[in-house]
């Protein structure tokens, strides 16, 4: 029988005690690993939900938030969705002349649009609707109330880390140029 090859000792890529076992980091790069086919999951079914509307993954999440958010700014879409201003005002944008969705005057300052559904994008959301119930109830159907209310938390805490890190990131990268 072959002896077993020693794998090369490779450096860790954390170093926090409760995200090593027995030392190692193996674990948590499976972790990483399954967040990662998460994510492409989930923007397999966004760009598919997405076809289906006949608008872009992105045009879709602003189209989905502003849906549930009636009167929002494109600020506070901005930082719902982790995107920049200008990037949400340009896709916003082609969606209110798609006639999907409207731009307002906020009534509390004159200076802040506000972006709402129309009429024509409500159209378009009861026509997707039965897609995203079945793709969402097979997404997350193993899913109890306690687990949802838990998983909910945590990515919110996942994506303010995220946001954190992508600063730091960039920082790092400024450094060492």
């Amino acid at each position: 029988m072959p002896k077993a090859r020693k794998r090369n000792a490779v450096p860790l890529t954390v170093s926090r005690a409760v995200l090593l076992v027995e030392g190692s980091d193996a674990p948590f790069r499976g972790f990483i690993h399954d967040l990662i086919a998460c994510g492409h999951r989930l923007d397999a079914c966004r760009e598919a939900l997405a076809a289906v509307a006949g608008v872009s993954a992105a045009q879709y999440e602003i189209l989905m938030l502003v849906s549930r958010a009636d009167g929002v700014s494109v600020g506070e879409v901005a930082a719902r969705l982790h995107r920049s201003g200008a990037f949400i005002t340009i896709e916003a944008n082609k969606l209110v002349e798609r006639g999907i969705l409207a731009k307002s005057a906020d009534p509390a300052d004159g200076r802040r649009v506000l972006l709402g559904i129309s009429s024509i994008g409500t159209e378009l959301l009861r026509r997707l609707a039965p897609y995203q119930v079945r793709i969402n109830d097979a997404l997350f159907g193993h899913l109890d109330a306690k687990r949802f209310r838990e998983l909910r938390a945590l990515t919110r805490e996942l994506a303010a880390a995220g946001d954190r890190a992508v600063a730091l990131l960039e920082y790092l990268m400024q450094e060492a140029a």
